[in-house]
């Protein structure tokens, strides 16, 4: 039903009265400048819910993880059958994504331009603001829909990337409504198997009594699945529960039962050495060619696994070393181009014009993605050291990528003028 309403407000009732309904709009919109949209309401109703009933809106609403789930379930009806990787990183990769890319730059942004009052504005922005085109948002499915369940595990993106799920992890701490051990257990270990978010459920009912895992997304699978009904979902007075934060830390004897052990795989010992690849693939590739963090991250971090799992795996060692040539290199590669277009446009800004021609050159020659604006910012950066023709050659560049940009059109029309 919530996706039949999503497509009728994209479709049909479109954003002139209620704009984009998205979870980074409480950090893009609220916290940088106070205003209360349609996607700011949907992260105060999330948080308050999930005060109540736990990570609800996960479980139930979102398209991410209903994407994920198909997935899984296509993969398994083709008996391909990926191991849930058992890692630290669930908790420190969400976490990270949370507060470098939509806390830290937008609590920044906020303190150095205070604003005055909250303002109500549900139309803004539109639908599309934070979407990419439909090329870049089909590869982003693919890749954290369907390839990141296939190298990670269920709900893989859920897991290792959303910082909106990092965000719900703090009400889900202390949600009145959790699954509680409220039979005997026999121990099946079915409700750990069948769990979409890799929780050891077994061994937590059987330590605390309910699951205290915040990646718990209450979808009652775990309840419905248990042969012997020895689970429930329920309330309890919060000044009653017991909160013992011991219980929401890994402990080394879970995910050690035997009926488990074709579902999980435990990649601990790697942790510190995917968390710095995937750190250094990632930024080396956000922002290329139109890609946001998740997919951007959602790369870096199955590139990495894939990399550690060269290593660990018996493959020929021959080509371990051609694998992970060709890896390190495609990363490398844009990481030389990202760095060329930072610097660039640091130099450009300015006005350090030779260093920004050798660093924007370099882009508009190495970067498989042609830009307008580097072609641009060229014929403007040629204008001031009085090379006319060179200024020409890149602003017709950029006429051509781009013909409806004015800006080029404008410049082209000063070097004529200059040259007469």
């Amino acid at each position: 039903m919530l996706h039949i309403m999503i497509f009728l407000h994209i479709y049909v009732f479109g954003d002139s009265v209620i704009g984009s309904i998205d979870f980074q709009e409480f950090f893009h919109s609220f916290i940088k400048s106070g205003i209360i949209n349609a996607g700011v309401i949907l992260v105060f109703i999330a948080f308050l819910t999930t005060l109540i009933f736990g990570r609800f809106f996960c479980g139930w609403g979102c398209h991410f993880g209903a994407i994920q789930e198909l997935s899984w379930w296509i993969l398994n009806k083709i008996n391909l059958k990926p191991k849930t990787l058992n890692s630290r990183l669930v908790f420190i990769l969400p976490l990270f994504m949370l507060i470098y890319f939509y806390i830290t730059p937008n609590l920044y942004y906020a303190i150095m331009n205070p604003w005055n009052k909250p303002e109500i504005q549900l139309a803004y922005p539109g639908i599309w603001a934070f979407l990419p085109g439909f090329f870049i948002g089909t590869l982003t499915f693919f890749i954290d829909g369907l390839l990141i369940v296939y190298f990670l595990g269920r709900k893989g993106f859920c897991r290792f990337i959303c910082p909106w799920g990092a965000f719900l992890k703090i009400p889900n701490t202390f949600a009145m409504y959790k699954v509680r051990k409220t039979g005997n257990c026999i121990n099946t270990n079915i409700c750990t198997n069948s769990c979409p978010v890799g929780i050891d459920v077994n061994y937590e009912i059987n330590s605390y009594n309910k699951v205290t895992n915040t990646n718990c997304t209450s979808c009652l699978i775990c309840i419905s699945d248990c042969p012997n009904n020895a689970l429930s979902y329920q309330f309890l007075n919060p000044l009653k529960e017991n909160l013992n934060l011991s219980e929401y830390f890994y402990k080394p004897d879970s995910y050690n039962q035997e009926k488990i052990k074709d579902s999980f795989r435990s990649i601990r010992k790697y942790d510190g050495l995917i968390l710095f690849l995937t750190l250094i693939f990632g930024f080396s590739i956000d922002g290329l060619y139109g890609m946001g963090h998740f997919l951007s991250f959602g790369i870096a971090l199955i590139f990495s696994v894939v990399l550690i799992n060269l290593f660990i795996n018996k493959i020929n060692f021959n080509l371990k070393i051609i694998y992970t040539f060709l890896i390190i290199l495609v990363f490398s590669w844009h990481g030389m181009i990202k760095f060329s277009i930072w610097q660039g446009i640091k130099n450009y800004e300015n006005n350090n014009t030779d260093k920004a021609i050798d660093q924007l050159e370099m882009v508009t020659k190495i970067y498989p993605n042609k830009m307008s604006k580097f072609h641009f910012m060229l014929g403007e950066l040629y204008i001031r050291k009085g090379n006319l023709d060179m200024a020409q050659k890149h602003t017709l560049k950029a006429i051509k990528i781009n013909p409806t940009h004015l800006a080029p059109q404008k410049l082209k029309q000063l070097i004529e003028d200059s040259i007469e």
